[in-house]
């Protein structure tokens, strides 16, 4: 992509994000809160530069609104559990996370040791 194109599309992607974000300020306080904690959690989940998220943050906000809409008390539409309505939601997105980053690196460490280990021990029994 050229600079200018990279130019442009950040200050569309800019202009959306507030866009979007103006929107969380039309949500009722109890719903604010809880937008702005579930994505929290989706960010310090986030991989990279986490822009996989932004697409599930923005479903996220359209989610939220449609309870408000419903006048459905916010804890009522996602759960007594926001934590766990995070997670799940976070699931549902099927981004790539940090963890998950992490997991392959202790699955790769484990079978590269253990090769070595049993490298060495083929060694010592010859």
């Amino acid at each position: 992509m050229k600079p200018i194109e990279r130019i442009k599309k950040m200050i569309t992607d800019k202009k959306e994000w507030r866009a979007y974000a103006d929107r969380v300020k039309k949500l009722p306080r109890d719903y604010q809160v809880v937008y702005k904690e579930v994505e929290k959690y989706l960010f310090n989940f986030a991989s990279g530069d986490g822009l996989d998220t932004v697409a599930g943050i923005y479903q996220l906000i359209e989610f939220l609104e449609e309870g408000a809409q419903n006048q459905i008390p916010v804890l009522d539409y996602v759960g007594q559990d926001v934590g766990d309505f995070a997670e799940n939601y976070r699931k549902s997105l099927a981004t790539h996370s940090w963890a998950d980053d992490w997991q392959k690196k202790v699955q790769k460490n484990v079978t590269r040791k253990l090769d070595l280990k049993e490298e060495k021990e083929d060694d010592t029994n010859h």
